[in-house]
Parts: structure tokens; C-alpha cells; sequence
């Protein structure tokens, strides 16, 4: 028998959420706080089988017109194994109302494989990337510069010198999102308000998880900038920008090392380099997939399943594609995805 509660406090529902080996810092207490601003509800709920723990699902919540609604868990459920994600789902169906409930557990599933199947889940297009890269931390910074390819390795040694490195908090701030947004600008990349990710580095500090900036700079100029958070072991890093000044300082793969090192520091697991195209060939993100392939790392995936609650999930579903190929093509002028 599969009891639902909910979770009305950060810190217990953190702490159950960390515990569970497949979790994700989009599942944490404070990812649901930071997406109220563009509109979301979030609910807390935790799936127990004879009164031990199952899963956890943070779904986050929003009505669209015409009586529709997305009950989205990002990165979630956690799951005790993958193999749970059916019975899960059916026990938070009976508390969600939605036209269908949208899943993506942060398994890190071998790319290569083709994702499995679950009776009565549909697969469906994430919302999160499919793809990441994941560096194991806890092999340390020398084994992990060993499993560079050779350029960026002589990148990474060319930054140590050429560049000051720093983690910070919202003093860096302003320096990181003048750089963020010269690079959206630049990449023709669509981007939320500044409260909002100024949101992303408040609510990510909470208990058992952080958010930080790391910096790279040259002669007190801020050249590479990224905003990360960190929860349940792994580090993801979400947002990152930086100059086209003085290339020769190597400062992108600076501002990772700064990064790296602060993870390592904390005891962190796994590296998330966060989304790299399906086919890097002629995507809009080749050059990015370049560059953060040569870190090495594993390439994982995460694929999304629907558990439909309505006779309207298929249509809703194709509703929002066509409205996502229109956006692609409004901002860059093809209806490729990003990391498609």
C-alpha cells in the first residue's frame, strides 16, 4: 500500500529529497521557491511503501487557458531505483491535478542506450536537456586533468596562470550577469529577468544545498563568469557567460576550474556540465558541445515520460512543441532546438 504526504517545511523536505540516490538539485525546497516568479505553483510530496520512503516528487504546477494544466516534476521524481518510477507516478497522480504529469528522474542513464520503457508511462520531449556530461569528483583535480583531452588540459594549465580565480556570492553578481547576458546576446539565446536568477542564487542557499558564482579575471576585469548550485552531492552548472576580450587568457575553462576546485573543497561527487546537444553536428550548440566534451567525463542522459491524467495530454503536448518550434524560430531563424 503507497501512502502520499506532503511537505510544508525546507528543511524536512530537504533532507528527504538528499537521501534518496537518485535526486536532483531541481527537486530541492528552494528550485520550487525560485520558479514561483515565472508562475508555477510548487507541491511537495513524498511516496511512502509500508511507511518507508519511495520517492519524492516536487511538481510544480500551472493553469493555462481553456481549463489546461502542467504538473511538471523537474529532474524528479527521486527515486530510491528507476525501476519505481511507475508506481510512483501512479501514487502522485492521485494528487495532482493536471492534464498530465511530466517526469524526468536524474538517473544519468548511459547515452548510448536506448532509455527504457514503463507500462503506462509515455515518453515524452524533456524540458530539461537530454544530454549532459558528468566529471567524477572524487577521483581529484589531477586525475580529472588527466581526463582532459590534451588541448583543454593545456588550456586548464595556461588559465592558472593568466587568471584569478574566485568563488563568490552576490557581490559578483553584477559582473556575472553582464557577462551572461553579452553571451545570450551574442548566441541569439532567450533568457529569464535578472530578478530571476538573482532568485537562483538566494533560494539555492538553503539548508543542505548552496548556490555560488565562480569567477574568472584579468587584471581585476571579470572575463568568464557562471552561476552553480549544488545539492545532494552533485554540483550542476546552470548559467554561465564571458568576453570575447583576451582569449589568449583561456578564462571560460578558468572560471570551471574555480568551480571544480570550490566542489572538490565541499566533497562534492559529480560534476554537471549541463546540457550538450543530442547531435552536436549542425547544432546551434556545437561549439559549446566542444568545449565541454573536453573536460571527458561521462556522457549521461535523462529521458522524460508523460503519465497522462486527461483525454487532453496528447494535444497539450503538441500544443507546446509547436509553440516551442515558433520560439525557435522567432529568436534564431530555425526550428531546431538548442540542444536538439
Amino acid at each position: 500500500m503507497l501512502e502520499v504526504r506532503e511537505f510544508t517545511e525546507a528543511q524536512a523536505w530537504n533532507e528527504f529529497v538528499a537521501a534518496f540516490p537518485i535526486a536532483s538539485a531541481l527537486q530541492s525546497w528552494g528550485w520550487g521557491e525560485v520558479k514561483r516568479l515565472s508562475g508555477w505553483v510548487p507541491l511537495r510530496l513524498g511516496v511512502y511503501e509500508g511507511g518507508r520512503p519511495l520517492g519524492a516528487a516536487q511538481v510544480l504546477l500551472k493553469a493555462l487557458p481553456g481549463g489546461l494544466r502542467l504538473a511538471y516534476a523537474p529532474r524528479g521524481p527521486a527515486l530510491l531505483r528507476l525501476e519505481d518510477l511507475p508506481r510512483v507516478a501512479r501514487a502522485l497522480a492521485g494528487r495532482v491535478r493536471g492534464t498530465y504529469l511530466h517526469l524526468e528522474p536524474e538517473a544519468g542513464l548511459p547515452a548510448e542506450l536506448p532509455p527504457p520503457a514503463f507500462p503506462g508511462l509515455h515518453p515524452i520531449e524533456p524540458i530539461q536537456p537530454a544530454y549532459s556530461l558528468w566529471l567524477d569528483l572524487t577521483q581529484g583535480e589531477e586525475a580529472l586533468l588527466k581526463g582532459m583531452k590534451e588541448m583543454h588540459r593545456r588550456n586548464a594549465r595556461l588559465a592558472l596562470k593568466r587568471v584569478a580565480l574566485s568563488v563568490e556570492g552576490e557581490e559578483g553578481f553584477p559582473e556575472f550577469f553582464r557577462l551572461f547576458e553579452e553571451t545570450n546576446r551574442r548566441a541569439k539565446l532567450l533568457q529569464h529577468s535578472e530578478a530571476y536568477y538573482r532568485a537562483v542564487l538566494k533560494e539555492m542557499n538553503q539548508p543542505l544545498g548552496e548556490a555560488f558564482l565562480a569567477l574568472a579575471r584579468r587584471e581585476g576585469e571579470a572575463l568568464a563568469a557562471g552561476l552553480f548550485v549544488a545539492f545532494a552531492g552533485k554540483v550542476d552548472y546552470l548559467y554561465g557567460g564571458s568576453s570575447r576580450k583576451h582569449p589568449e587568457a583561456k578564462a571560460p575553462m578558468g572560471m570551471h576550474l574555480a568551480a571544480i576546485r570550490h566542489a572538490l573543497a565541499r566533497g562534492y561527487q559529480v560534476y554537471d556540465l549541463w546540457g550538450v546537444p543530442r547531435t552536436p553536428e549542425g547544432s546551434h550548440a556545437e561549439g559549446i558541445h566542444r568545449f565541454k566534451e573536453g573536460f571527458g567525463g561521462r556522457r549521461v542522459q535523462f529521458p522524460a515520460y508523460a503519465y497522462p491524467l486527461s483525454p487532453l495530454f496528447r494535444p497539450l503536448t503538441l500544443l507546446l512543441r509547436l509553440r516551442k518550434t515558433w520560439t525557435n524560430l522567432r529568436v534564431r531563424g530555425n526550428p531546431r532546438d538548442v540542444l536538439g
